[in-house]
Formats: structure tokens, sequence, C-alpha cells
């Protein structure tokens, strides 16, 4: 018997065994969407949203953060080959 036969003997079999779905309880509804609204009408008004962030942002503030990650990302990236380099034995000290 072949590879492909036997997979497909097995599959076969497989879900010949399986349980009519109609033998089976539907899925179980949630209800919480159908009372949201009366949950809703209990909640307290938000003024506004709580953002992670409140603009106005400071400009160089958020310069020298966005200046900082790019050059602490090279700075990882390039010491991390370098030291692969020496440890490789492809540049001597």
């Amino acid at each position: 018997m072949t590879f492909v036969s036997s997979v497909v003997r097995n599959t076969v079999a497989r879900n010949g065994a399986r349980r009519a779905m109609s033998d089976t309880p539907g899925p179980r509804m949630h209800k919480a969407k159908d009372a949201w609204a009366q949950i809703k009408n209990t909640r307290p008004v938000d003024p506004h949203p709580h953002n992670v962030f409140h603009p106005p942002y400071n400009p160089v503030a958020a310069g020298v953060g966005v200046v900082t990650v790019i050059f602490l990302g090279y700075g990882f990236m390039h010491n991390g080959m370098r030291h692969q380099q020496y440890k490789q034995g492809y540049w001597k000290k």
C-alpha cells in the first residue's frame, strides 16, 4: 500500500467515525450582547478617552526620543555583528 492511499484510508476512517452534527448540541450563545443596551445605561459617562499619550507633544523631547531609539538600535545591531565577527574568527583584534 502506498503512502498516499494509507493517508486517504486513515482520513476516511477518521471522518467516518465522527458523530453527526445533529447529535451534538449547538454552540452556546452569549447573552451579554443581548443585554448590552441595559448595561450601557448603567455605566458612568466618560468625559474623554484615556489615551496613553495626550497631545500637545514637546517636539524637542519627541525628537530626542526618536533619535535615541534609532541610534541605540543601530548600535546594538552593529556591536552584535562586530562581536560575532570577532568570535567566529573572521576579524582579528
